[in-house]
């Protein structure tokens, strides 16, 4: 089992990130400056957050991955990606082995701003405790309700989310403590209520609809 995921472990370690969680992002980063021009998801899958981001006004969508997801979808590794294009901000949903690096590389060759999505527990760590310090980290958009994030190469059926999930933004040049806030309801579906068999069975009495 894979405890960013609460799947289990799939190569790469590919996961896809719900549709809505990318447009509450998008909501939520407009609060404070929208995001515009050149966005590159690198470790885009089968292109969730391009296909979520062409319609954001003044924004260039750019996708790319690892593996051959999707025909029209270029093929190559994020560093190579991100040397490429140097976009203005990064939107990701990045292998979670492999997420300070990314972070690191990411920042290196964009203009803006860069945005993962991650567990929440990537805060904690003692490898990490002093490597917060350094960073730009400057906004967490906690969500509020835990997002299903299954396998991407298989047909999975969702199971609702096991893990808690925050967009971590880090932004060139900022300097301070992060910003915390929780992610908008934002084209999320409505929760689905359990259905809870009553505790005990109901028993017709006779003649009971005259004492009431």
């Amino acid at each position: 089992m894979n405890a960013h995921s609460g799947y289990d472990r799939v190569a790469d370690d590919w996961y896809v990130e719900p549709p809505w969680a990318v447009d509450a992002l998008i909501t939520a980063e407009a609060t404070v400056r929208p995001l515009r021009g050149r966005v590159l998801d690198p470790c885009c899958g089968a292109g969730n957050v391009p296909t979520q981001l062409a319609g954001v006004e003044d924004v260039i969508p750019i996708g790319t991955d690892l593996r051959p997801r999707r025909p029209d979808i270029a093929t190559m590794d994020f560093r190579d990606s991100l040397r490429q294009f140097r976009p203005d901000s990064v939107v990701s949903n990045p292998p979670y082995n492999q997420a300070q690096e990314f972070i690191e590389v990411a920042l290196l060759h964009t203009w803006d701003r860069v945005c993962v999505v991650l567990r929440l527990g990537f805060l904690a760590g003692q490898k990490r405790r002093a490597w917060w310090p350094q960073t730009c980290f400057a906004r967490l958009w906690v969500s509020s309700v835990r997002m299903n994030m299954p396998p991407g190469d298989r047909a999975v059926a969702g199971k609702g989310g096991t893990v808690d999930y925050a967009w971590f933004v880090f932004e060139r040049g900022y300097r301070g403590s992060p910003i915390v806030g929780w992610l908008p309801d934002v084209g999320r579906p409505p929760r689905q209520r359990r259905r809870h068999a009553p505790d005990c069975e109901t028993i017709s009495v006779p003649g009971a609809e005259e004492v009431l």
